[in-house]
């Protein structure tokens, strides 16, 4: 856990993306599997924990500390996980030899049942230091909030790839340097969908020492044809109306519709799902394939503004 620790304070301290984007390259590049893929998909919202509730660790807390005080201390530092990790007394009687593995608390709660978890939480929280309480409380809500987005992510998986690979040395003595193709965040985005946490398989490839996931399932993402803005007093002069096509940019957001052997799925222009967000979508999707565009709401014949999608 102190290695995830680490990496949520570091991201939480920096406002810069591209440090963002280095810190992250290299806790991915140091870290081994499956602790950083687990990490990789708490960071992305790709891990839920269904008997872990933000209620019991109010529960475990006030079963150490006055609820007057903490209450107290909660209305100060205004975060639940920053407080419950300032402000937890270990129990004496406890002597852990190490602190658990970020991979151990995300088996151990995936496995819990609800009448188990705060058990689990209380001897980890003895187990570790302020900045680790913290985490694991970040990690067990889902509330993150480190200013890092799915597509960040996915930019420094795609940062992983090596420029050249390194072979083992030949009979005839000195060693062979393979030119690998640069990976982009497009790549990444492809295939992110149709690949699970911990992401042995998708960190292999990406480090360039395994095979591209299979991403032939149905429903999966394509690439959308994104649109570009242009100054037509400077740009038509220079452009050939042939070569192009044209749409009307439309107040909403953009999409790419798939419906493939039963499989229907929305995503949004960097390859997030959000069917469960339009399921009157979902139902009227009446065709085979896959179409971009922009979604809209329309009243009474009128496009509504993008305010009506939010």
């Amino acid at each position: 856990m102190r290695a995830f620790a680490d990496l949520l304070d570091r991201l939480s301290l920096t406002n810069s993306r591209n440090a963002k984007l280095v810190i992250l390259r290299d806790y991915l590049r140091a870290t081994p599997d499956p602790d950083r893929g687990w990490a990789l998909a708490a960071l992305t919202g790709g891990l839920t924990f269904d008997a872990a509730k933000p209620a019991m660790i109010r529960k475990a807390v006030q079963s150490r500390v006055d609820p007057v005080l903490f209450g107290w201390s909660h209305d100060f530092v205004g975060d639940l996980a920053e407080t419950v990790a300032l402000i937890w007394p270990r129990d004496p009687s406890y002597r852990p030899n190490r602190e658990p593995e970020l991979s151990e608390v995300i088996d151990a709660l995936s496995q819990a049942k609800r009448t188990e978890v705060q058990a689990l939480l209380e001897g980890w929280l003895d187990a570790l230091e302020p900045k680790g309480r913290w985490a694991l409380l970040k990690l067990l809500t889902g509330a993150l909030r480190i200013g890092l987005s799915a597509q960040l992510a996915r930019t420094a998986v795609a940062m992983l790839r090596p420029e050249a690979l390194t072979s083992p040395p030949d009979p005839d003595g000195g060693e062979e340097t393979t030119r690998v193709e640069p990976l982009s965040v497009a790549d990444v985005v492809e295939v992110w969908n149709e690949v699970k946490p911990p992401y042995a398989d998708l960190l292999a490839w990406a480090e360039g020492r395994g095979p591209r996931p299979d991403t032939e399932a149905p429903g999966r993402f394509r690439q959308v044809m994104l649109a570009v803005a242009i100054d037509e007093a400077v740009d038509f002069a220079k452009m050939a109306p042939a070569d192009y096509a044209a749409e009307w940019k439309w107040d909403g957001i953009r999409v790419q519709a798939v419906r493939e052997a039963g499989v229907c799925r929305l995503y949004s222009r960097h390859g997030d799902e959000v069917t469960g967000a339009f399921p009157d979508v979902i139902q009227a999707l009446a065709f085979e394939g896959a179409i971009d565009g922009e979604l809209v709401v329309m009243r009474d014949g009128q496009i509504g503004p993008f305010g009506d999608l939010q």
